[in-house]
Parts: C-alpha cells; structure tokens; sequence
C-alpha cells in the first residue's frame, strides 16, 4: 500500500471518528448508534461485552440518560490493516468520565462509509458531577533535596523556584485542584544523586506532596516513560498541565515537549523553574541562562510561558 492510500485512509478514518465525537456531543445517540455495523461488538470495561446492535443501542441509550458531553480524544494512534479495515486508539474523557480505547475496528462499508465493527473501551475513572473545573493539574517535576543547597547535585536558584512553586502549590490546595508531584529516583547503585532511599532523593519539605496527591516515581527524564503519569492524568480528567520544578533543560523540557504531543495544554512558569551551572566546549552557561534558553524554546514547541505573579492574577 503506497502512501497516498495510507493517508487517504487515515484521514477519511479521521473524520468519521470526529463526526461521531461532533455528533455524540450535541446529543445524537442515535447517530452515533447508526455509526455501527449491524454486525458489530462492544466491550466496556468493567461493565461487559455487548454482541449485536440491539444490546449496543440499549447501552447507549441508557447510557445517555445521565447527560454526558464534551468528548475528547486525545493521543490518537491508527494503524491501517488493510484498504477496508483501521484501528483507532486513543485516551478520551468527557465531563462525567474518563479512560482510554483499546480498539475501535472502523470497517469500510459498501456504501463507501466507515463504520465501527468493534469497540472496546475502558472507562478508568466516573464522577457524580461534571468536573470540567478541575481539568487543570499543577505537575511538580523532581524538585528533590538533592537539586538545592548542600545536596549532591545544586542547582541555580532551586530555592527561589521552589518558593514560587510553593506559592502556586497553596492556590491550587486552597482551590481544590488536582496536583501531581513527579519524583526521580535512579535504579543505579552509583548514581549521582537521587539514589532510592536516600534524603536527597525525597521531595524537599517546602512541596512536601500531603496524603491524597499521587506522587509519579520515575526512572528516566521523560515522566510518561514506564510510569503511571498518563493513566493518572486520564482518571483525573486533565486538560492542562502547570509545570514547576527541575531541570529546565533535561526533565522540564522533556515532560512538556511529550505532554503537547500527547494533546495537552502545557503553561510553564518561568520563575519556578531551575537548572545547573554548565559547560559546553568553550561555552559557560548559568542556570539562569539554561533557563532562559529552554523556555524560548518551549515557546516555539507548544508551550505557553508565564511567571507566578502573571499565573496567579489571571487565575485568582
């Protein structure tokens, strides 16, 4: 299949899933419902596999009644099997539920439309009230007591960013909102710092993370790598993300770079974000100026840049 075909298919798969998602949100079930094959299978997990197109229709329909809305797919992956057959997968949520797709199976019909053959579905998190209020998460990243002073690997002005960040942490406490702290340990028994069990490794005291904030262990720069940071973020609901933390150049940079990717809208704060003194070839570089240097270029990857101060006005 040359790529012409491959793209031609993608895109027309596309927008059959957007005009399902368009049509499921003015509330037209049954349009949605008409989408499927009369052949087609449904598994919704916890609440089980429904087999023809009555049982189909029936789960919808009930399923309606409690008012859903503002569906959103996001990370979307399709791979193409053939000229007739695609499989769509993504994370979704909407404004009673979230989870993500494991398969949705879009068959081309002789009428020349593409319809669902199979949907499975995962519903990993539901709420007795909407919460698009809360779609907003301040992410701490790796702000850890070796990164300040007296620890294995001291940062430039670690701790003035944290003392902006713990200015955002008490808004977003007092508010209610959603807050994850992302935590580095190094499996290496020789690591540098951030070895496991040690007090350099542990969160510093000023954004200690209270008993209901979950708390992402990580083990390479990226957050999303082999961690829980996604399926998190799914079963809260999140939209945008609030980046803090450490460092600007390596783990910042990283977790906003693959969060745009993944669909998410990323604010990073200029002044609660720190990095190391460094060399490179004939070039000195402070971490103010690494700093200053990731955001400019974060700016033209997706992200949006702003200062406590600026963030807390305009969300006071």
């Amino acid at each position: 299949m040359n790529q012409t075909t491959l793209n031609t298919i993608r895109n027309n798969v596309m927008q059959a899933s957007a005009q399902w998602i368009s049509d499921f949100n003015q509330g037209n079930v049954q349009t949605c419902i008409n989408r499927y094959l009369p052949s087609a299978t449904m598994q919704v997990h916890p609440f089980g596999k429904f087999t023809s197109i009555e049982a189909i229709t029936d789960f919808w329909l009930e399923f309606a009644k409690s008012n859903p809305s503002d569906l959103v797919y996001r990370n979307i992956e399709i791979k193409v099997l053939n000229d007739r057959q695609t499989v769509l997968s993504a994370n979704w949520r909407m404004n009673i539920a979230s989870g993500f797709i494991s398969k949705e199976l879009w068959t081309l019909a002789e009428d020349g439309q593409w319809y669902l053959e199979e949907d499975d579905f995962t519903v990993l998190a539901q709420h007795t009230k909407p919460v698009d209020d809360k779609r907003t998460a301040l992410v701490l990243v790796d702000l850890q007591n070796d990164y300040f002073s007296g620890g294995r690997f001291e940062l430039d002005n670690t701790d003035f960013a944290a003392k902006q960040a713990s200015q955002l942490l008490a808004h977003f406490r007092q508010k209610e909102l959603p807050v994850i702290h992302i935590q580095h340990l190094f499996e290496e028994t020789n690591a540098a710092f951030f070895s496991a069990n040690t007090v350099g490794a542990e969160i510093e005291s000023s954004v200690k993370p209270t008993a209901n904030e979950p708390v992402i262990i990580k083990h390479q720069i990226d957050s999303f790598i082999e961690t829980t940071l996604e399926q998190t973020l799914i079963e809260l609901g999140i939209d945008n993300l609030v980046i803090v933390g450490a460092m600007a150049q390596a783990c910042v940079q990283t977790i906003c770079r693959s969060a745009v990717n993944k669909g998410y809208k990323c604010q990073v704060i200029s002044d609660a974000i720190a990095a190391p003194k460094l060399e490179y070839q004939q070039h000195s570089f402070t971490g103010e100026q690494l700093v200053a240097a990731n955001l400019l270029s974060l700016s033209f990857g997706g992200a949006d840049i702003t200062d406590t101060k600026g963030w807390l006005q305009e969300n006071s």
